[in-house]
């Protein structure tokens, strides 16, 4: 294995374990440093610079820029958190054009999964009694509860990491 192999797989690795920091900041304080997206952006001339083919590297960047345009309307909106924005663009630059796809699914996929977890969660501490979950309101405060999205962005960011050493 050549020096260049080296540093492609320590970037995809280097990705992975940021990406996967991000997600326990989030579940952890509900924040994403922005140190952490912006390595992540700042690694990926690294990942281009060692791949052993040509890599398409600016629609990987209209792919980001489009998806951080995106985060900050769903932020405006109160849709998002700024720190989640930030990562699904840093993450997707990753992914670029033939990934974005699968990454956006993975991560809604995991999304889903944990607002139904965390939805259930909610409703087993307001029920009387296990048997009665189903059958307990959630209260109108639980769409307001903060959710630590950057967990589900992992998801999808680590598949596309998983993806990419896979390819080469």
């Amino acid at each position: 294995m050549n020096i260049l192999a080296i540093a492609w797989h320590l970037s995809l690795l280097a990705f992975a374990g940021l990406i996967f920091s991000a997600a326990i900041s989030d579940i952890l304080r509900f924040r994403i440093p922005n140190r952490i997206s912006i390595a992540i952006v700042l690694l990926y001339p690294a990942y281009l610079l060692s791949a052993n083919q040509p890599v398409d590297w600016l629609p990987a960047i209209g792919v980001a820029a489009a998806c951080l345009t995106v985060g900050v309307v769903l932020y405006s909106m109160k849709a998002c958190g700024a720190g989640d924005a930030k990562l699904f663009a840093a993450a997707a630059l990753w992914a670029g054009p033939e990934l974005i796809l699968p990454f956006g699914l993975y991560t809604s996929l995991a999304g889903g999964v944990m607002v139904l977890f965390m939805w259930f969660q909610h409703r087993l501490a307001r029920a009387p009694s296990v048997g009665m979950v189903l059958q307990t309101n959630a209260d109108t405060g639980f769409s307001k509860q903060p959710m630590p999205y950057g967990a589900a962005i992992a998801v999808g960011g680590l598949y596309v990491a998983f993806t990419l050493l896979r390819v080469n």
